[in-house]
Order: structure tokens, then C-alpha cells, then sequence
């Protein structure tokens, strides 16, 4: 075992998946299936980092925000959508962000690190709270105590900053060069971290492109069993 390695994870699509509950909640508010999920979770994912810049510096609120984005997406997506949907929506997203779990899978992974003494830490972009929350609510604090979760709202730096990932070696004792950030998106996580000099894992649930310019991932895992391998190997 390499108990050099260090090992730092985003939460959301990472360590658990972001799909089931998203679609669960639209198909509820909109009352029938979409007829591309791919496509609403993609634009719904872009819409949502454009609005956490916004809630992040104050011009609009958490909630306002989370209403916006599913609005802002319905709409990109030519599909009729009320404001009336849009509570309907949140709230039924919120209640089942409170039944998330992490897979058998994830769980046989992170148990496997710890026994190896791999350093390991999570950083999460997100509203303090809320991310301390979700963090608890999926049973990370099996794996990691409050010290090694690092939210962007506490530390007023989120990803792909390179700060937050300097916050984290210095917050850590992490070597740069030995650690690896796993992550579901290119650019928060991916580029951020590679920037900071640090390894990458790409958690590609969507199977997505690496679009021209943007960071190459060292390692590419599409499924939680491709990332529990390799992690194991590379531990």
C-alpha cells in the first residue's frame, strides 16, 4: 500500500450520484418523464454554477437561486415552466437530497483507504450549511471528520480557484504532487486541481468529451466500480 498517496473528493456526482434525485424531482414538478435527461442534466448543471456565483456574492439568495436555475434550464430547454413548478420542484429536490446515501460500492472503496491509513479529505463547493449537511446525511462522517471537509462558502474560495486547493495542502499536510483530486467536473475539479499541481481522477458518469484547451484528467473513470479499481491500485 501507498500510504503516500492522498486522496481528496468532491461530494456531488462523485461520491454520490447527483441523477436519481434531480430527475425524480423534475419529472414530479413538470408531471411526466423528459424526454432527454442527459441533455436537462447537462444544461441544469451549467445553470446551476452560474447561479452559485451569484448566490456566492450576495446579488441574489440561496433560494432565489436554486428556483432560477431550474427555471433558467426548463427555459433553455423550450419546456413551459412555472414559478408555481419551480417551489414544486426545490422542494421535492430538497426532501430527497435527505435520503442520499453512498453506494456499497463507494463504501467498500473509502473503507479499503482508510485501513490503509491513505490521507484523504473532501472539498465541496457549496453553501456551508447545506454542504455540512449533505455531508452527514450521506455518512461521510464514517470517513472523515468535520476537519477534513472543506466547503467553499466557509473558506470564501471555491473551485477551480487554485487558493482552495492551497488552503487544503497547507489545512492537511498534503503533498501536491502525490495527491489526487477526484471529481465529477472538468472544470471546478479537474483544471482547478491541475493547476494546483496536483493529480486528477475524472469521475465520468456522462461519459462526456474533454472539450479542446480544457485540462486533460490523468485517470478516467466512467463507472463507481472503474473508480473503486483504480483507487485501490493506486493506494
Amino acid at each position: 500500500m501507498n500510504k503516500e498517496i492522498s486522496l481528496v473528493f468532491d461530494i456531488d456526482d462523485t461520491l454520490y450520484s447527483q441523477m436519481e434525485p434531480l430527475l425524480t424531482a423534475c419529472e414530479f414538478s413538470l408531471g411526466r418523464a423528459l424526454l432527454d435527461p442527459e441533455l436537462f442534466y447537462r444544461i441544469f448543471g451549467k445553470r446551476s454554477a452560474e447561479m452559485f456565483l451569484f448566490s456566492e456574492s450576495g446579488q441574489v439568495s440561496i433560494h432565489e437561486s436554486r428556483l432560477y436555475r431550474i427555471e433558467n434550464t426548463m427555459k433553455d430547454m423550450g419546456i413551459p415552466f412555472t414559478r408555481e413548478q419551480a417551489e414544486v420542484f426545490q422542494a421535492r429536490y430538497k426532501e430527497n437530497q435527505s435520503h442520499l446515501h453512498v453506494s456499497d460500492i463507494l463504501a467498500g472503496m473509502l473503507d479499503t483507504c482508510q485501513e490503509a491509513g491513505v490521507k484523504m479529505g473532501v472539498i465541496t463547493n457549496g453553501p456551508f450549511a447545506h454542504q455540512v449537511q449533505k455531508f452527514h446525511t450521506l455518512g461521510l462522517d464514517k470517513w472523515f471528520t468535520e476537519d477534513q471537509l472543506i466547503v467553499s462558502a466557509g473558506v470564501g474560495v471555491a473551485k477551480p480557484d487554485v487558493q482552495i486547493f492551497r488552503i487544503a495542502e497547507e489545512k492537511w499536510g498534503m503533498n501536491p504532487a502525490n495527491t489526487y483530486m477526484v471529481g465529477d467536473s472538468l472544470e471546478n475539479d479537474i483544471t482547478g486541481a491541475k493547476n494546483a499541481g496536483w493529480k486528477t481522477i475524472w469521475m465520468n458518469h456522462h461519459r462526456y468529451t474533454v472539450s479542446p484547451g480544457m485540462a486533460e484528467p490523468d485517470y478516467i473513470a466512467y463507472t463507481e466500480e472503474e473508480l473503486r479499481k483504480l483507487v485501490e491500485k493506486l493506494i
